[in-house]
């Protein structure tokens, strides 16, 4: 499709869809001389407020909600870049709680493509990518509408990652480092750290999860290199009060008011770690930038609130969608389902499972057949080639379990199957990939048009 035929949001969408079979990463330095360049013809880094530039393994998208709520509750005008989206490109962009509009998605699309045209004709030839493009819309919505604060999560990695050339992010955050996209970003937690770490800047403050020591022996090495005020948060910040049904009752520990007690409406044990990142880095952006309107009540308020589809997402009364696609993800999700299950006589817990091929799915499918409460695994395929084959997962879960396997090639039918079977004290859990979790709540959503 020529972009000059482009008229409306759906096709702008196609478009950038497109993207990956014409053109490949460009390296970093190829991006940032398109960055300087237009901040030169209009851009200006400052007009994006305070930054706070995220990276890691799991949990940066949460902590980025997380962030975006309290300031919010603060009365800060917030920007908010995240990836992936669930089911439309737009849900990307959120500026003051809302997603922007296609009026405002198209108005970017064609900003950008008038300054690719013009970086052509006055420098060199440069083909954004995907996440390029999706980025450097960002700059535009946000700087369009003036806002104080830019959230900013990274895609992959950190120091080659798009979002790198941020010059003066306000406050740098790492959530926990696991082992994804090692094709990527390399094959031990200490090369996978290094890399993320590659968003720490001179002189601006870093807060990190400390969970796995050969991970912060990295981040603190590369902070100290740089002249960065260090902070780490590790499992004594924080801890649980109470569980309940709908709700987390827990503390942490405060730079200013010593444990403060906050509340989350969701049944994900893991987002107590990802709030407690959150908190110290909002109290780490208060003190630097003098944001006086970021205070207790507001804290807790904002954490609150906090919503972040596809994270034990409950759809429907015991329907969960959580998108774990790796290990660590996986463990998370495990242990808040262990800490909510409550066994009765003749309950059913059915399971629906897709992964996409560059995943350890094999590992994951082990670890979630070790889950005792479920009764019925119901697997399905991912659609294009990204996704798993289902009868390599189904010989996958043959080898780990004898209980009941339900094989479906179209996630429709998996999910349909588990909602006709399900009693009213039954759970349905969906996980394995954000794609899947995507699909899933694209098929509620049509289905309640």
């Amino acid at each position: 499709m020529n972009v000059r035929e482009i008229k409306t949001y759906r096709q702008a969408e196609e478009y950038i869809l497109e993207v990956p079979k014409f053109t490949s990463k460009n390296p970093l330095g190829e991006t940032k001389g398109f960055y300087q360049f237009l901040q030169k013809h209009g851009y200006k880094e400052e007009n994006l407020g305070k930054i706070v530039h995220i990276a890691g393994t799991n949990g940066k998208g949460s902590v980025c909600s997380f962030i975006n709520s309290v300031c919010l509750e603060s009365g800060y005008h917030v920007g908010m870049f995240t990836s992936p989206h669930l089911i439309t490109m737009r849900e990307r962009f959120v500026i003051d709680g809302e997603m922007v509009s296609e009026e405002a998605f198209l108005e970017a699309f064609f900003w950008l493509e008038n300054a690719i045209e013009a970086y052509h004709k006055e420098v060199k030839e440069y083909q954004p990518t995907f996440f390029e493009r999706l980025f450097f819309m960002s700059l535009y919505l946000f700087q369009k509408v003036g806002v104080d604060i830019s959230i900013m999560e990274t895609g992959l990695g950190g120091r080659l990652d798009t979002t790198n050339v941020i010059e003066k992010p306000s406050v740098c955050i790492i959530t926990e480092i696991g082992l994804d996209h090692m094709a990527y970003l390399g094959d031990s937690i200490e090369q996978i750290a290094g890399e993320k770490a590659g968003i720490i800047k001179t002189g601006i403050p870093v807060v990190y999860m400390d969970k796995r020591r050969e991970s912060s022996v990295i981040i603190e090495q590369v902070a100290k290199e740089k002249g960065a005020y260090c902070q780490k948060v590790s499992k004594n910040v924080y801890k649980i009060n109470e569980i309940q049904k709908k709700y987390i009752d827990f503390s942490v520990c405060s730079r200013y008011y010593g444990y403060v007690r906050l509340v989350m409406e969701t049944v994900a044990v893991y987002q107590v770690e990802n709030a407690a990142i959150a908190v110290n880095a909002l109290e780490v952006l208060k003190e630097k930038e003098q944001l006086s309107l970021i205070t207790q009540e507001a804290i807790q308020r904002g954490i609150q609130k906090m919503r972040w589809p596809g994270r034990m997402e409950e759809i429907f009364p015991q329907v969960f969608i959580d998108g774990a696609h790796n290990e660590d993800g996986v463990e998370a999700f495990l242990e808040s389902v262990k800490t909510g299950w409550q066994q009765e006589e003749g309950k059913r817990c059915f399971l629906i499972f897709s992964a996409v091929n560059d995943k350890k799915y094999d590992k994951m499918i082990e670890m979630l057949t070790g889950l005792s409460c479920v009764t019925d695994f119901c697997i399905t395929r991912i659609p294009g080639q990204r996704g798993v084959k289902i009868d390599e997962l189904e010989r996958q879960f043959r080898i780990y379990t004898n209980r009941d396997i339900h094989v479906y090639e179209e996630i429709g039918d998996a999910f349909d199957y588990c909602m006709r079977q399900k009693g009213e004290k039954d759970v349905v859990y969906i996980v394995g990939s954000l794609y899947l979790a995507g699909l899933v709540e694209d098929l509620v959503k049509d289905n309640l048009k």
